[in-house]
């Protein structure tokens, strides 16, 4: 037997209670040898846009095969699905993801497949996805408000040891999809878009793709106007603001040696504009 695949986890449990450390428990004790590694843990509560955006951007890193177990659940125990699905890597192997079926896993979707609002999509080429139902895939008990837990770590683990996602329940052909992370034309020659994370630095990430940007630009960000694209961090005197592309291509604003969040008062889902000079 070939040794189990790595699982990564994603979720916004934090580190002050023990959901994670059951997480993690329930995976060694289903899938012992499979390395458990974390992505991150401190999603905003409830945040399903911030996670499938964190899930987004660390999915090209991680290997084929491998699993992304993504919790993020405010309708947990409700009707959203239970899912895992395969996405293929183009090179003949897969990644797996495991979590709600609420636009946490968008990832599994080019942009061109993605809705403009929050919708169930068709499947893209290739992709499979299935309900998870199989009492091999779940716990003796379920708790309503733990699905982390009591489902979505076992069938994990399952696929982590055995591959695959066809012994976990019915197929399904379409899932709950997030608009592409992206600047939207603004009709007057520039794009809006939103931050899409604030990191531990206070830099705020943008949608706004680093590709969509004109030659010479201004951001627009909670009163500031902030023409300067810089290469690193260093390019400026401590304490400016100015906007760089962050290591996953999104446009992104920073103070060097500074909080660029604290600087501006900005916050996640809060709007910006970049107007073409």
């Amino acid at each position: 037997m070939s040794a189990p695949m790595p699982v990564f986890l994603l979720t916004d449990f934090g580190a002050r209670d023990a959901y994670a450390g059951q997480v993690r428990a329930v995976l060694a004790a289903l899938a012992p040898g499979a390395p458990v590694f974390d992505l991150t843990h401190e999603v905003e509560p409830y945040a399903i846009g911030e996670g499938a955006w964190l899930l987004e951007t660390c999915l090209p890193v991680l290997p084929a095969p491998s699993v992304a177990l993504a919790v993020v659940d405010p309708g947990v125990g409700g009707e959203r699905l239970p899912v895992a699905v395969r996405v293929p890597d183009g090179a003949g192997a897969a990644r797996y993801l495991v979590g709600p079926d609420n636009g946490l896993l968008s990832a599994l979707a080019p942009d061109d497949a993605r809705p403009e609002r929050p919708a169930a999509r068709p499947l893209p080429a290739g992709v499979e996805a299935r309900r998870i139902e199989s009492p091999r895939a779940r716990r003796a008990s379920v708790s309503a408000t733990f699905h982390g837990r009591d489902l979505f770590a076992p069938a994990a683990a399952l696929i982590a040891r055995e591959g695959g996602i066809e012994g976990l329940g019915p197929a399904l052909d379409a899932l709950t999809l997030l608009p592409p992370f992206a600047g939207v034309p603004d009709g007057a020659g520039g794009l809006r878009g939103t931050v899409a994370h604030v990191d531990r630095y206070g830099n705020l990430v943008t949608t706004v793709r680093a590709e969509q940007a004109p030659p010479a630009f201004t951001l627009e960000a909670g009163g500031h106007r902030i023409g300067r694209l810089v290469r690193t961090f260093g390019d400026v005197p401590r304490g400016t603001l100015a906007c760089h592309v962050d290591s996953s291509g999104f446009l992104a604003i920073a103070e060097r040696e500074g909080s660029a969040a604290a600087r501006t008062g900005l916050r996640r889902g809060d709007g910006v504009r970049l107007r073409p000079r």
